[in-house]
């Protein structure tokens, strides 16, 4: 018997008369899916860098089609923030008090009726051209600080976020006091003067939150990342207040609210 290879289309066997010869088909080639699959690759990878760049010029253009609405996640025990900076006042640095992925937005703007200090923004001002931000990014002016909006003289900053949120402290010091936020008979909340290491010349005010029942008169707070002191939650303020930050959030714009002020300002109050 005697086998061929690559004789016939289909395997045939013939009577010879030295025996039996055997014709094997050729091996046929398997198709090769592999390539098509690599072009449906290419072309998502494609779409996908096109979809990324147009979402970046929309960003520089400083235009936001797509609204950042606050994911469900808000609302659970948020935890402390990463430390970075959010303003100076002279020798004081404050640090963004809530954790960054729970800010709806920030908003630096004027406060009329009291004696706040003016405030440094530190990070990205949002409404700044494409030309400043590139500037700002090779110059160091960001310093690593959040995105931000200015409405006026930035002598206080609002953090929003959700009802509910934790705060933490925003300066190393002390507290000097807590008394309750009244607006036409009702508590909203808390308002808690902090004395800063940094400068005891002046007063960190904070306001828009429901102090921590641990937190009392000559309580130390501290911003070490092991050990931030926890001020409070931030408290429904929408009821008696309309925040000018509501323009810049999905929300009613609840938030924890930031004023340096003299001490002997305070004091006199």
């Amino acid at each position: 018997m005697v086998v061929h290879d690559e004789q016939a289309e289909v395997a045939t066997v013939e009577l010879t008369g030295s025996g039996v010869d055997i014709l094997l088909p050729p091996p046929t080639t398997p198709v090769r899916k592999a390539s098509r699959a690599r072009i449906w690759v290419a072309c998502a990878l494609v779409l996908g860098i096109v979809a990324v760049g147009g979402l970046q010029l929309v960003q520089f253009g400083g235009v936001d089609l797509i609204p950042s609405l606050a994911p469900a996640t808000r609302i659970l025990p948020s935890g402390a923030p990463r430390p970075q900076a959010l303003a100076r006042q002279d020798q004081v640095v404050l640090l963004v008090p809530v954790q960054q992925s729970r800010i709806t937005a920030i908003l630096f703007h004027p406060v009329m009726g009291a004696d706040a200090l003016p405030l440094e923004p530190v990070g990205q001002p949002l409404d700044e051209g494409f030309v400043a931000r590139i500037i700002s990014s090779f110059s160091g002016d960001a310093a690593g600080g959040p995105e931000y909006q200015v409405d006026g003289d930035p002598t206080s900053v609002d953090i929003g976020a959700l009802v509910e949120t934790d705060t933490y402290t925003p300066v190393d010091g002390k507290v000097l006091s807590i008394t309750p936020l009244i607006v036409e008979g009702t508590a909203y909340g808390d308002q808690i003067a902090i004395e800063p290491i940094a400068n005891p010349g002046v007063v960190v005010i904070v306001t828009g939150i429901r102090s921590d029942p641990k937190l009392s008169v000559g309580t130390p707070v501290s911003t070490r990342p092991e050990a931030w002191t926890t001020l409070g939650r931030i408290v429904d303020v929408t009821g008696a207040l309309d925040p000018l930050i509501s323009k810049y959030t999905q929300d009613g714009g609840n938030r924890i609210h930031l004023e340096v002020r003299p001490a002997t300002a305070v004091a006199a109050s």
